[in-house]
């Protein structure tokens, strides 16, 4: 994991698996009660792991969330990298493969969302995880777009890079607002999902198939 200000390596392996637990148990109730719920207590009890011990691997509360942070970006990276690669492997047509891209990207995110929210709160405060926040998400971009650059045969916008780019910002930015991810969280949940993932799919498709004259 990447190393943060106020977090101690822990050497030993019984050290190690005892820190593991309490990691797991802070992205547990992150994901399932949310940021205001995890104390150092709470994570204590969960993970079977006396809070002196917490102490001794980070400073407090701020130190343990920035560390469950890096962890759960490092598994998103993983996570996406995995559906990414059952995408290509599902080898669809073009005018099937743009809205199932859009579509996944939605669920990605849905599934995340979490997680997600106490992240984007947090990174930019935190230039480590920040910097970890925004390779993650240029990880998934890029694999995103390269994907649907594979079938330039198929795009008929004069500019490929730049179409896919825009799909790619549009899709995010439309469910990033539904989710309550970043600043969005006044306006989540407007709206019907399905309806939200197929309109943009089709959008998508129609803008890559077919570009009007400028």
């Amino acid at each position: 994991m990447t190393e943060l200000e106020g977090f101690r390596t822990p050497q030993q392996d019984r050290s190690r698996q005892s820190f593991e637990r309490v990691l797991e148990a802070a992205i547990e109730i992150l994901g399932e009660e949310g940021f205001e719920q995890l104390t150092l207590a709470s994570v204590s009890q969960r993970a079977g792991v006396s809070t002196g011990a917490i102490y001794g691997r980070v400073r407090g509360k701020e130190d343990l969330l920035d560390a469950a942070r890096m962890r759960i970006l490092e598994r998103v990276e993983r996570q996406q990298a995995e559906m990414l690669a059952g995408i290509r492997a599902g080898r669809l047509p073009f005018d099937a493969l743009v809205p199932q891209m859009v579509g996944a990207l939605g669920e990605f995110l849905k599934a995340q969302a979490n997680l997600l929210r106490p992240l984007m709160s947090r990174a930019p405060s935190n230039p480590a995880v920040s910097s970890v926040g925004k390779r993650s998400f240029r990880k998934l971009e890029e694999g995103w777009s390269a994907i649907l650059l594979e079938h330039r045969a198929d795009i008929g916008h004069p500019r490929p890079e730049h179409a896919v780019h825009a799909c790619f910002s549009l899709a995010y930015a439309a469910f990033a607002r539904y989710l309550g991810l970043g600043s969005a969280a006044d306006v989540a949940g407007e709206g019907d999902w399905d309806e939200l993932k197929h309109d943009l799919g089709e959008m998508g498709l129609l803008f890559l198939r077919h570009c009007l004259p400028r």
